[in-house]
C-alpha cells in the first residue's frame, strides 16, 4: 500500500469521484479518529458528489459551482449588487467551513480541493463539444478553445469577484482558480497575463 502522503498527493490528483473515493478511504484508514482536517476533507467530498434529493444520483457540486460563478458574471453587467447574495452562498457552500479562512491546514484541503474541481472542468474544455459556433454545428480551433478556456476562467473567478465587488471574500478561491490555471499552461502563463492578452487580440 502506498504511503499516507503519496495517498492524500493521488487523491487530489484523480478526477474520477469513484476512484477518489476509494483513496479517500485508504488514507483516512491511517487517520486519527479526531482529526479535523481529515474530516473536513471527508465533509468536502460528501458535499461535493451528493445530491441530498437524489441520495444515488451521481453529482459534482463544485463543477455546478463554478459554471454558475461563470454564468454570474454575465448576469451581473447591469446590476452586479444583486447578485453578491448569490456568489457568498457559493462560497460558503464550497467550503462548508468558516476555518478555511483562519487554520491554514483547511484552507489548503480547500485550496486543493477546488482545483481538482477546475482541473476537472478543463478535462471537459478538451471536448469537441466545447465552444462550439455557428449556432453549436462547428467546432472550434485548439487556439480558439485555448482562448474560451482562459476567458471562462477568469470569468468564474477574478472576473465575477470584481464585478460584485467581493475580491477579497473571494482570494483564497480565486489564487486556486489562477494557480491550476498557470499549471495546465506549457508557458506557465498566469491568469491574468494570458486574459489580458487574449483581450487585446
Amino acid at each position: 500500500m502506498a504511503d499516507r502522503s503519496e495517498l492524500l498527493e493521488n487523491y487530489y490528483e484523480e478526477l474520477d469521484p469513484d476512484k477518489r473515493r476509494s483513496l479517500l478511504d485508504q488514507y483516512l484508514s491511517g487517520s486519527a479518529p479526531d482529526d479535523p482536517v481529515d474530516r473536513y476533507r471527508s465533509a468536502l467530498y460528501d458535499y461535493r458528489y451528493t445530491n441530498p434529493k437524489e441520495p444515488g444520483r451521481k453529482v459534482d457540486n463544485y463543477m455546478w459551482a463554478l459554471l454558475s460563478l461563470m454564468y454570474t458574471h454575465r448576469e451581473s453587467l447591469i446590476f452586479p449588487g444583486r447578485n453578491v447574495k448569490a456568489v457568498r452562498r457559493i462560497m460558503k457552500d464550497l467550503a462548508q467551513d468558516e476555518r478555511v479562512h483562519t487554520d491554514e491546514r483547511f484552507a489548503e484541503a480547500f485550496t486543493l480541493e477546488v482545483r481538482n474541481a477546475v482541473r476537472r472542468y478543463f478535462d471537459t474544455c478538451k471536448s469537441d463539444n466545447y465552444h462550439k459556433k455557428l449556432f453549436g454545428v462547428t467546432h472550434s480551433t485548439a487556439d480558439e478553445k485555448e482562448k474560451q478556456r482562459c476567458i471562462d476562467t477568469w470569468k468564474m473567478s477574478v472576473g465575477v469577484a470584481r464585478r460584485v465587488g467581493i475580491e477579497d471574500e473571494m482570494s483564497l478561491f480565486n489564487q486556486a482558480v489562477a494557480e491550476e490555471y498557470r499549471l495546465s499552461r506549457p508557458d506557465g502563463m498566469t491568469l491574468e497575463e494570458a486574459y489580458r492578452n487574449y483581450k487585446k487580440k
